[in-house]
């Protein structure tokens, strides 16, 4: 199974944020949007993710500092790790397991399409699983009747 085919079922809104703007900004519009992580643009460019693991982690951080005085390309996670429409998505699992992250874009023609989350995964595998249940359950119902005749 591909990346593709889980995002088939999934809208394709990826809320941005410029770079420029301060972590209060980016809470708020999070809030608004009702969303947990904002792609942070620089200019036409991703430059980064600001997500709710990252409201915290600034907090820690910086706890003498308002979160409106806080320039988002100071609190936003720099590296982007992201995957591909055609990607595995077991391979998609593995690498937001071994990053420890919630969040992954996926890019085509070099540009972010779509969030895929955790919870997208999770739901489409226990989606997988549910049906395979159902499989060997018919399967296992049809020897039985095969050994009853």
């Amino acid at each position: 199974m591909r990346v593709q085919d889980v995002i088939k079922k999934k809208r394709h809104v990826v809320h941005t944020i410029p770079a420029q703007r301060t972590v209060e900004d980016a809470i708020v519009q999070m809030t608004e949007r009702r969303t947990s992580a904002l792609i942070v643009m620089d200019g036409e460019q991703p430059a980064g993710i600001f997500t709710e693991r990252d409201v915290l982690r600034c907090h820690v951080a910086w706890r003498h500092r308002l979160f409106r005085e806080m320039p988002l390309s100071e609190a936003m996670t720099d590296k982007l790790i992201v995957a591909q429409p055609d990607d595995l998505v077991s391979s998609a699992m593995a690498m937001m397991i071994k990053a420890d992250i919630r969040h992954l874009p996926v890019v085509e023609d070099q540009r972010i399409s779509l969030m895929l989350t955790i919870s997208d995964l999770v739901k489409h595998h226990v989606g997988e699983l549910t049906a395979e249940l159902h499989y060997l359950q018919e399967y296992i119902t049809d020897l039985q009747d095969a050994v009853q005749d």
